[in-house]
């Protein structure tokens, strides 16, 4: 496997995408090209532990079946120069991140068109919004191509903040010492966004007829993000006539990412029902990877004569 990682910007030290990639066997010098997936790991936009259970063990879970994986660290307030963490720099990261891959394409034995990303938390409020926005002006305008080159194949948003507006109601309602007033300014730039503000960045509100297919997973115990996020988004899915699939488990609290306990990931009798997200959601990338493999389960209802 290759591992290497790169710096994405050549003026900053702090974002960076480091690949996990299986490279063509010499012997087999043709190889089918691959899809890939980017993994955003989370961390409130204050911090991305890429080595933390949400970023090099996703890349690989995903590696294991044959994709190139990637993680992306993107801009956030703990490494970023002054003021570069700040919304929307994330979505330029991985609109770069996506740039990159495709002009190490051939290199890197990747198909284009099936670039999916997945993101946790605050990573996957990143994805919501990429997935969400990619066709608008901003990765446009600021590199310059048409927009088109942005699309991902699909979007996995695991615990995701999808609605700012809930998470402030919930947020002010429940006095959590992770959840502090100052949580909101290493992305809005200050601590009490205006409602304007809230609608802006949220990824539900951006939902339109060119969102790609979207899959979901959250725990419906989640003490900080509420899975409400990930409900309302399916609705707004479900009334758009998107293609989208949402996975609530009973336990998992926020952050289960592959669903093995934090303390002790080795003991197998520790994993959680939440783990099964994982399997589901390959199943769910493998009918957006090869739609040949989906047959639609033929309905007795649709046979009626009118």
């Amino acid at each position: 496997m290759k591992i290497e990682t790169i710096k994405l910007w050549e003026d900053r030290e702090d974002v960076e995408l480091t690949t996990f990639l299986t490279m063509p066997d010499p012997f087999f010098p043709n190889q089918v090209k691959k899809p890939a997936v980017i993994v955003c790991p989370g961390g409130a936009y204050m911090v991305c532990p890429r080595h933390g259970n949400e970023g090099d063990p996703v890349a690989m879970a995903f590696s294991i079946d044959g994709y190139q994986s990637f993680v992306l660290e993107y801009s956030v307030a703990e490494r970023a120069p002054e003021g570069k963490a700040l919304f929307p720099a994330q979505i330029i990261d991985l609109g770069k991140a996506i740039l990159t891959i495709r002009e190490h394409a051939e290199e890197w034995c990747i198909d284009v068109d099936k670039i999916s990303i997945i993101g946790f938390s605050a990573g996957a409020h990143l994805c919501g919004m990429y997935a969400t926005t990619w066709n608008e002006p901003l990765l446009a305008g600021t590199f310059g191509v048409d927009s088109s080159v942005f699309k991902p194949l699909s979007a996995m948003l695991i615990y995701g903040l999808l609605d700012y507006e809930i998470q402030e109601k919930y947020r002010k309602a429940n006095p959590h010492p992770m959840l502090p007033p100052t949580l909101n300014e290493p992305t809005f730039g200050c601590i009490d966004p205006d409602e304007e503000q809230l609608k802006k960045y949220s990824p539900i509100n951006h939902v339109s007829k060119d969102t790609p297919p979207i899959f979901l997973a959250a725990a419906i115990d989640d003490g900080m993000v509420p899975a409400i996020h990930s409900i309302k988004m399916a609705e707004k899915l479900q009334n758009e006539g998107l293609p989208y699939e949402i996975h609530m488990f009973q336990y998992g609290d926020h952050g289960f990412s592959l669903g093995r306990n934090l303390i002790e990931p080795f003991r197998h009798e520790k994993a959680h029902a939440c783990a099964q997200w994982l399997p589901l959601a390959k199943t769910f990338l493998m009918h957006q990877v090869s739609p040949e493999t989906t047959e639609k389960e033929k309905s007795p209802f649709a046979m009626i004569e009118n």
